[in-house]
Order: structure tokens, then sequence, then C-alpha cells
């Protein structure tokens, strides 16, 4: 397995959820390691809209815009928090391109936790 820090994303802490990017065999991630531990330092639950927000963030890494700083988030669907994510769990974060119309892009991202299914939803981007 190859790392990469991620250059693409224009968040800074404590926004920046997305730690790096790495491959296997089956493609490319991105990996929510911290998973915003940098605030949530009791160690309690992650609230599913920062959830959410990291799996609109690994879009910006593994389908890189050519300018991540024009990428409007402009709708978040089907978001659905299947287990309770805790500051400090790593989460894979898989992204797959659902459709194009005009300027807008739909994913699919799903986040999976030790080979479980965590989180999942589709975004909408524009730019």
């Amino acid at each position: 397995m190859s790392a990469t820090l991620p250059d693409g994303i224009p968040h800074s802490f404590p926004f920046r959820l997305v730690e790096r990017v790495e491959t296997d065999a089956s493609g490319t991630f991105a990996v929510v390691a911290s998973t915003a531990s940098g605030f949530l330092m009791r160690g309690g639950l992650v609230p599913v809209t920062l959830v959410a927000e990291a799996l609109a963030q690994a879009i910006l890494l593994i389908h890189r815009p050519k300018c991540a700083r024009d990428l409007r988030l402009v709708g978040l669907d089907r978001v659905e928090l299947l287990e309770d994510v805790a500051a400090g769990d790593r989460l894979e974060v898989r992204v797959s391109e659902a459709g194009v119309l005009g300027g807008l892009r739909r994913y699919s991202c799903e986040a999976r936790r030790g080979g479980r299914l965590a989180a999942k939803a589709e975004v909408t981007v524009t730019g």
C-alpha cells in the first residue's frame, strides 16, 4: 500500500477531515483516520454532519477537479450513518462517479471501518 498526503483540499484544521490517500489492488481510497479527533478530544461520537463532510472531502482527493477552489458542494442525498463513528476511527472512503449533468457531478461515497460499511452518501458538486 502506498500513501500520499492530501494537497488538493482547501480546508485547514480543524475542518480538514481527510488525512491521506492510499492505493491498493482494488483502487484508490481516501483515509479519514483522525475523524475530527482534533476538536473531539473527549472521545465522543462524530456527528453525521462531519462524517458526510469527510465523504465530500474525499471527492477532492480521489476525483481531483482542475481547481478545487472552484468546486462547490451542491447537495447531500441519502446520507446514512450505519455505525457509530468515534474520534480516532479509521475510515476508508471510496468514491465513484454516479453521473454528470451539465456542470453538476454526482458521486456515490462509502466509508468502511474494519471492512464493514459505516456510512454512505450521494454527493453532488458543481465547478
